[in-house]
């Protein structure tokens, strides 16, 4: 987690020591992405059970419960994870399209590290009062800015080439995260936000009922 923010501040830096460290897969997999992954969007699970998320249609606070804000951040972890290796397989093969001879572990260092910045806005999204997309988007302008440094340390291309995969990584990098922030979104305000919704309906019923019975509409 402190990779992720070193990244965010000073990436050449970072960059350096960590293709100096040459870390493999599973190094990279189990030491820096899964904990970054856990401790985020649990961070996220916590905040949406304990202080709510604003319903824009409604204008007031619906507390979150426990069992659906588990399933949320089960889902979303899984959903990043996925999107991670996913937009590392698609950055090796644009790589080879552009004749980049590059390795699948290579691109998934540069996308395990590069995602850091949407995992950890997250953490911000659990803020009911920052819209979720803004919390998005500003992960994605900060991994934008990581991965710039990370495709021409990691995968060394040409410098005729370097530009047109890292804009390649960009736009994989945009679409995976928004596909997984898209699904993730709709587990959470699936049926269990739609159920308390619903049910606040028959209290507005019983309290109509209950008015005088020679009471005339205005």
């Amino acid at each position: 987690m402190i990779t992720a923010f070193q990244l965010i501040f000073s990436p050449f830096e970072t960059w350096e020591r960590i293709t100096t460290a040459q870390r493999g897969f599973f190094w990279v997999l189990c030491v820096h992405l899964l904990p970054l992954l856990v401790i985020s969007i649990g961070i996220e699970g916590f905040l949406l059970n304990r202080l709510g998320e604003k319903q824009s249609d409604l204008g007031f606070m619906i507390r979150v419960p426990v069992d659906l804000a588990v399933r949320y951040a089960g889902a979303y972890l899984v959903l990043l994870l996925a999107g991670v290796m996913l937009s590392a397989k698609f950055l090796a093969l644009a790589s080879e399209s552009f004749n980049v001879h590059t390795t699948f572990a290579q691109s998934f260092v540069v996308m395990a590290y590069g995602f850091g910045p949407i995992i950890l806005a997250r953490v911000l999204d659990g803020v009911p009062f920052v819209n979720t997309w803004v919390c998005w988007a500003i992960g994605v302008v900060a991994s934008v800015s990581v991965l710039y440094h990370g495709i021409g340390m990691v995968l060394r291309p040409d410098q005729t080439k370097g530009f047109g995969l890292y804009l390649m990584a960009i736009i994989i990098v945009v679409l995976m995260s928004a596909a997984a922030h898209f699904v993730a979104l709709s587990v959470l305000h699936g049926k269990p936000l739609r159920f308390h919704a619903q049910s606040s309906t028959p209290l507005l019923v019983r309290s109509a009922s209950a008015s005088p019975a020679g009471a005339t509409p205005s």
